[in-house]
């Protein structure tokens, strides 16, 4: 095989394990997060902290509404009881009486409001409940399928490299340089096909001499235009999996 096919077997070769790289990290993301299921999880507990503090206020409201209540009666019951006949005293314990009922009429507003902000709580929980439980159910499943996925991208990483390891022993060290250079710093396209004259990197037609250089395929043409490895003799209608497989195994 001549070095520019080395070359663009090795670029073919790259691509798709950048394909099966980053197919493998997406996998591998998916599986660390969980399919949500923390969020979830985190939500809930948010949710049933805000319950908690509903209830706790609605306790201690609902107390001191009882201990008002009881004051209430208390104090009915010597403005009535006809122990008190001190006008002045009456007159103060009508006044602590009225703002007693008052206190009392706040309570009970009060636990209308915290009693409808429970209810909102208990559904917001429940329902959130719900959704946990069928979350975790599909994440084992879609778990298993990840888990199975990230097992063939693994092996079929481990011999794509073993494949591109091949190829970069019997590449020159200066070619190869050359390849790994262009390759950075054209965005991925060190070798670009030449298909009727025009140079797939960058689309501009190459001077016919190099056309016929690159045709030849016996030295390495550079695009005048973009500086990417020329390249040509190419089989129509084959993969990019088969033209890999295809230039690897030729000698």
């Amino acid at each position: 095989m001549t070095t520019v096919r080395q070359m663009f077997a090795l670029q073919e070769l790259d691509i798709i394990l950048d394909r099966v790289q980053d197919d493998e990290n997406k996998t591998q993301n998916e599986l660390n997060n969980g399919a949500g299921i923390g969020d979830l999880e985190s939500a809930l507990q948010r949710d049933s902290e805000l319950l908690q503090e509903s209830e706790l206020q609605q306790r201690a409201t609902k107390l001191e509404a009882e201990t008002q209540k009881e004051r209430s009666e208390t104090l009915n019951s010597q403005l009535y009881g006809g122990e008190i006949t001190n006008p002045r005293d009456l007159e103060s314990l009508e006044h602590e009486h009225s703002n007693v009922l008052k206190l009392i009429e706040q309570h009970e507003a009060a636990l209308d409001n915290i009693a409808d902000k429970v209810a909102v709580a208990q559904f917001k929980k429940s329902e959130l409940e719900d959704k946990l439980d069928e979350a975790r159910a599909a994440w084992q499943i879609r778990q298993t399928e990840l888990q199975d996925s990230l097992k063939e991208l693994v092996k079929e990483r481990e011999e794509m490299e073993l494949q591109r390891s091949k190829l970069t022993e019997v590449l020159d060290p200066v070619s190869l340089q050359q390849y790994e250079l262009l390759r950075k710093s054209k965005g991925g396209l060190a070798v670009a096909k030449v298909h009727r004259g025009l140079c797939q990197g960058c689309k501009m037609s190459l001077p016919t001499h190099q056309q016929q250089r690159v045709r030849s395929g016996r030295q390495t043409v550079l695009c005048s235009s973009c500086g990417t490895v020329s390249y040509t003799h190419l089989r129509a209608h084959e993969t990019r999996e088969d033209r890999v497989w295809r230039l690897v195994g030729e000698k």
